[in-house]
């Protein structure tokens, strides 16, 4: 992916039935509407690795006594006269209280750089500048 990137910013593209590589001329919008598009995408997955809970994830898949949802009690002896014997046992909290519990907040982007507001800008042919995010400084 990342080479068929760098022809293309350099002007080239794969030819799939010449199987070889052609010039190609694209006009400054259509690069700079790919740069967006891929930005953003980048912005997106960083986004949900930043709240996925990944930590607590593999702490659950490893250890999962750890992050425990209760415990149950269950009667190994029981006789007249002599101590109560208890079996303690941990209920693992299951995947997905771990995900509703632990996963942090999504901090996005502006909210005037959207998806949505990006197809309104294509649709309505709006100027259309790279997203920034919110500790960007602002011209």
């Amino acid at each position: 992916g990342l080479s068929s990137l760098w022809r293309l910013f350099r002007g080239k593209k794969w030819n799939v039935l010449r199987q070889r590589v052609d010039s190609c001329s694209y006009d400054l919008d259509q690069l700079r509407l790919l740069v967006i598009t891929v930005q953003g995408l980048i912005h997106l997955l960083v986004d949900l690795i930043n709240s996925l809970p990944l930590y607590s994830l593999g702490l659950r898949l490893c250890r999962p006594y750890r992050l425990a949802a209760g415990v149950k009690f269950r009667v190994l002896e029981k006789e007249a006269g002599r101590p109560l014997r208890l079996l303690m046992q941990i209920n693992p909290l299951s995947y997905n209280h771990v995900m509703h519990i632990y996963r942090l907040p999504r901090c996005g982007c502006h909210p005037k750089h959207s998806w949505g507001t990006l197809c309104r800008k294509l649709v309505f042919g709006e100027l259309i500048y790279p997203w920034r995010q919110r500790e960007d400084k602002q011209d």
